[in-house]
């Protein structure tokens, strides 16, 4: 019995460290499934990966092109050469700089680094949602090249098959090559050349130390670590960037403390991009800047579709360039002005010698055959549609006689004067009691009845681009003599018009990645109240705006300082047209002109008119383009077909 029961005791310990035939054929059932999950995974986006076109590899990268608002190229944006990088150009401090941030096992691995897509799918499971990436510099250019956006396990698992193809087919020097050339760097710069250019005026092959460690530190949050933006935060990164080189033995101890302490030098004041081929592209530079969240989704290059109407804007620019010559020149007179008197010839032939009879003064100086613009009287007009569903955005634009000169206007300085009136009126206005609604016709008087501390909050509410006058110059408040953007007067005239919504203002209709992806689209029914409803209800139809029954809306100011004339003409649910013309030094003799006071306010108000009547035209001819359009794009499938 003894011996029995010690054998038994020892059979029951045996039994615990050995696995049966049962369990033994369970765990390899579960060992198999998971073998068979395990390749079906494999095959399944192995095949899903085989489905896209490699090719995609050798497509050119970093263009940046604008299109009007039926789809025509207008300019490229991208400001550099579009030829394509050479692996010679990069210097060897770049590619370090990279590999070091982002991978350093780059020149290694096939293109997936095994344990940390395994480390990352653990975490991902574990906690139930897409928490960490393991993305390779190939992987990355994977998800640029084939605009994988999405932060799930599908995208990950496609992307490391994607990625192994790549590297079967292209060498690593390729890879780089597209992928510093694809990536986004901030300022509406797409790819490595465009981001040298821009931030330091150099080629690719010309950056220093510093200046590679800056670029390869921004990429990961180009809105963060813009140097342009934040200083602190680009040497911030630089410095951390510098420090993974030197854990790669990539550079010396010493180069990595002079280079941490070094600042980083911008290039300043460059002339004006070659890029910049109208008022039009500058424009939409200006606006990707602002739109640098959504243009960096498409990496590698978009598409700026425009609200610009192609045929309006190269009427605009003769329009303009006429009206101004007009001016300069007693001995010419636009046909189209005649035309603004309608069937009343007897009318427009008064007008027309009235202008001619008026006096130059003697030093204005007409534009000669050198395109030398120096000095030159000048004029910026902004087209707007104003119909129900389109309001906000830009039809034709013009910022001066030359887009050669760099400067767009509109964001240039002038004191509004009286064209600032119908704000203060706005203010006198806001609801809180009879009292309020003070307004008088001489905006110096309503200022002086509602008080500065009122009438100050009321302009800082609405975040102006300007230095508002102090409370000991007042009177310079209330008489709009501060200066203000001219774009920023547009703005709020546009707004009072419109029951108080702050609409954009906007040249960019839609930015589409290289793929056709849908980045951003306006949307300007989504516009916030400015100014309260109710207030700018009630100014609508008071001086200075001129208002006559089934007439548009109009605006002619002279305004303070010799900062020129300041012309509008809006028709609600129609067009708006916004002119100023004048001279960017209001100091000289020319400008300060009585004479030129009195052909300023002819010649704005005439071109206003006469491009409000080119735009209203221009609207009406929308729905045969659009059939136009259905026509060509019926023809282009079946010819597919």
């Amino acid at each position: 019995m003894f011996y029995a029961k010690e054998e038994n005791k020892r059979k029951r310990w045996y039994r615990v460290l050995t696995i049966g035939q049962k369990k033994l054929l369970a765990l390899g059932i579960v060992a198999g499934i998971l073998v068979m999950i395990f390749l079906g995974t494999v095959v399944f986006y192995s095949c899903r990966a085989m489905q896209y076109d490699m090719q995609r590899m050798q497509q050119a990268s970093g263009a940046c092109m604008l299109y009007d608002a039926t789809n025509r190229p207008i300019a490229s944006l991208s400001g550099t050469e579009e030829r394509p990088l050479l692996w010679q150009e990069l210097p060897q401090n770049l590619v370090n700089a990279f590999v070091a941030r982002e991978d350093a096992r780059f020149f290694e691995h096939n293109g997936v680094v095994l344990s940390s897509v395994i480390r990352s799918v653990l975490r991902n499971l574990t906690s139930m949602r897409y928490e960490q990436g393991a993305s390779t510099i190939t992987m990355q250019l994977t998800r640029n090249i084939f605009e994988l956006r999405d932060k799930s396990m599908d995208r990950k698992l496609l992307e490391v098959m994607l990625a192994q193809r790549i590297e079967r087919n292209f060498d690593k020097q390729t890879i780089m090559l597209q992928y510093l050339s694809r990536i986004y760097y901030g300022q509406n710069c797409y790819g490595v050349r465009a981001a040298a250019e821009h931030y330091f005026g150099k080629q690719v092959s010309e950056l220093s130390l510093v200046e590679c460690a800056t670029l390869a530190g921004l990429v990961r949050a180009p809105s963060i670590f813009n140097p342009v933006h934040s200083m602190e935060n680009a040497m911030e990164v630089k410095a951390e960037t510098l420090e993974r080189m030197l854990e790669c033995e990539m550079i010396s101890e010493e180069e990595c403390r002079l280079a941490s302490a070094a600042p980083i030098e911008l290039v300043r004041d460059r002339e004006v991009d070659a890029a910049v081929s109208s008022y039009a592209s500058m424009w939409a530079r200006m606006e990707l800047r602002e739109l640098q969240e959504e243009a960096g989704k498409g990496n590698g290059g978009v598409y700026v579709v425009s609200s610009l109407r192609l045929p309006l804007q190269q009427y605009l620019e003769r329009a303009v360039e006429t009206a101004l010559t007009a001016v300069e020149d007693n001995k010419t007179y636009p046909d189209a002005w005649l035309a603004l008197s309608g069937k009343d010839t007897a009318d427009a032939e008064e007008r027309r010698k009235s202008f001619m009879k008026m006096k130059r003064p003697e030093k204005l100086r007409a534009r000669g055959s050198a395109n030398d613009l120096t000095g030159l009287l000048q004029s910026c007009v902004l087209v707007v549609d104003n119909r129900n569903r389109h309001k906000g955005r830009v039809l034709a634009l013009v910022s001066g006689r030359s887009a050669v000169d760099g400067v767009d206007r509109w964001q240039t300085r002038l004191r509004p004067g009286r064209a600032s009136a119908p704000l203060l009126f706005a203010c006198a206005c806001l609801p809180g009691g009879e009292d309020m609604h003070i307004v008088a016709r001489d905006s110096q008087v309503t200022g002086l009845r509602l008080g500065y501390p009122v009438v100050r909050a009321f302009y800082d509410t609405l975040k102006l681009d300007c230095e508002l006058p102090t409370q000991e110059n007042e009177k310079a408040l209330y008489n709009g003599e501060f200066n203000m953007k001219k774009i920023d007067l547009a703005r709020i005239l546009f707004s009072i018009q419109n029951k108080g919504r702050g609409y954009k203002l906007s040249l960019i209709n839609a930015i589409w990645s290289n793929q056709r992806s849908l980045l951003y689209s306006y949307e300007p029914e989504k516009a916030p109240e400015y100014i309260l409803r109710q207030s700018a209800r009630a100014v609508m139809d008071l001086s200075p705006f001129s208002v006559s029954e089934g007439m548009p809306v109009t605006l002619n100011e002279t305004l303070p300082g010799h900062t020129g004339q300041f012309s509008m003409v809006l028709r609600e649910n129609g067009v708006a047209v916004f002119v100023w013309m004048g001279f960017d030094d209001p100091t000289t003799e020319v400008a300060a002109s009585g004479r030129m006071t009195n052909l300023l306010r002819r010649a704005s108000m005439n071109l206003a008119r006469e491009v409000y009547e080119a735009a209203r035209a221009e609207l009406r001819r929308e729905p045969e383009l659009i059939k136009q359009q259905e026509e060509q794009a019926k023809a282009a499938a079946q010819a597919k077909s």
